[in-house]
Parts: structure tokens; C-alpha cells; sequence
């Protein structure tokens, strides 16, 4: 049975579509809040990883187990493509790890886990719905790669190399570890990332209304989802 799995790093990011589930079902699966529920007359599954790139495997891993056919991955982050400005989207065509560096092994690019591409592709009918879902919503939506890290990046210098190098739109703790486990797992993935700063000293001036904002903007996105037919059945 094709059944959608939603992923977000923090509580807000997360609890607006908790909250609209009808008949909810909380346990732990591999150490991660996992909760299943009804949204729009059809299945759902809810998990918050935590942040950083091990969580967000595992909690890909854990939306698996609970019988995701497909994951979307939400939330919030910093802005470094010349265009992208705080309150836009950014929906992943791909997903690059920018602080790995192999690179002495030979054969193997900056950011490029030995043995694996250098990037994972999010899956394109997925990805696809997400960008309409929220360019509907009116957010000016942006798409192309975007970076994962276990780092907090807040310095313009440190954001300007990120996106030069690895010719990403957006940098954040999470995705491309999603993206590897998912792709390990034969799970179709796709990301959608809010804006919040751009990765310097440029930042929303009222974050906690930001964070309403962005928990709004993650329910209505899925809803659509959900409203517009099993799109996750019949994915690449």
C-alpha cells in the first residue's frame, strides 16, 4: 500500500501536520518518534529526526520501516544561490554532503562519499509536486541542489565557497543524508526548504513568527500533496 512519509528535522517544522492528523498512532522505531495517522482521508506517516545527517538517516530509515513508500523532507534553511532570498523555497533536484572530503583517496570529488555519486537525485514527480504545491501557496520557488552539512553555516564567506563549489542554492544539516539512506532503501525522496537566512547576518528579524509561518506553509504543502492523488505511487 503506497503511503507518504513526512520529515522534519525540529518540532515546528513538523507539528503543524501532527496536529491535523486524525486517529494518531505514536511509537519509536530506531530511536525516532514515528507517528501514523490519517491526513485528507488518506495514510500518513510523521517522523521528526533531530538535527544533523546521522538523525536524519535514521528517522529516513524509521519512515521506511513504518511503511513510507515515498518521503518528503521539510523545514528551514540558509539561502547562498545568487537569486534566493529569505522566504522563498527551494525544492532539491539534488542533494550534495559539502563537508566530506575524500578527495586524498584519489578518484573521488570534494563532497563525494567513496563509492557512492557525488550527489543523490531527489525523485522528479515527487519534487516536482512539491514546487507546485508551493508555488500555489505563492512562494517564489527556486530548484536545484542543495548542500548538507554538520555544520551551522552563518558566515558569507564560508556560504559564497559552499555554493561555488557545489553550485547549490541552499545549504542545511539534513537532506543529502536523508537522500543517501532513502536511496539505499529504494525510497523515492524529494526536499523542500524554506528560507530563513542567508547564511550570513541576514536573517528573518522575527524568527519565532517565521517558525509559524513555516509550520503553516508545511501543512498546507502536504495537504496538497495528499488532496491531489497518491503521487507517491507512481514515482520514478
Amino acid at each position: 500500500m503506497a503511503m507518504l512519509g513526512v520529515l522534519g528535522a525540529m518540532t515546528v517544522e513538523v507539528e503543524a501536520v501532527l496536529a491535523a492528523l486524525t486517529v494518531p498512532r505514536t511509537e519509536r522505531l530506531l530511536g525516532c518518534p514515528v507517528t501514523r495517522g490519517r491526513l485528507a482521508g488518506e495514510d500518513l506517516v510523521v517522523a521528526k529526526s533531530g538535527v544533523g545527517k546521522v538523525n536524519a538517516a535514521l528517522a529516513t530509515a524509521a519512515l521506511a520501516r513504518a511503511g513510507a513508500t515515498a518521503v518528503v523532507f521539510t523545514g528551514m534553511a540558509g539561502g547562498i544561490g545568487a537569486d534566493v532570498h529569505i522566504g522563498d523555497a527551494v525544492v532539491a533536484t539534488d542533494l550534495v554532503q559539502h563537508d566530506v572530503d575524500a578527495s586524498a583517496f584519489g578518484g573521488t570529488l570534494p563532497g563525494q562519499v567513496p563509492g557512492e555519486p557525488l550527489a543523490w537525485d531527489a525523485d522528479v514527480a515527487l519534487a516536482a509536486a512539491l514546487a507546485e504545491a508551493a508555488s500555489g501557496l505563492g512562494a517564489t520557488v527556486h530548484r536545484g541542489r542543495i548542500a548538507s552539512g554538520d555544520q551551522f553555516i552563518a558566515d558569507h564567506a564560508r556560504a559564497a565557497a559552499i555554493a561555488s563549489a557545489f553550485d547549490a542554492l541552499a545549504v542545511e544539516m539534513e537532506g543529502a543524508a536523508a537522500a543517501q539512506a532513502a536511496a539505499r532503501l529504494r525510497l523515492p525522496v524529494a526536499v523542500l526548504r524554506w528560507i530563513s537566512d542567508t547564511a550570513n547576518d541576514e536573517a528573518v528579524t522575527d524568527f519565532p513568527a517565521f517558525c509559524a509561518r513555516v509550520a503553516a506553509l508545511d501543512l498546507a504543502v502536504v495537504q496538497a500533496l495528499v488532496t491531489r492523488g497518491p503521487i507517491w505511487a507512481h514515482v520514478d
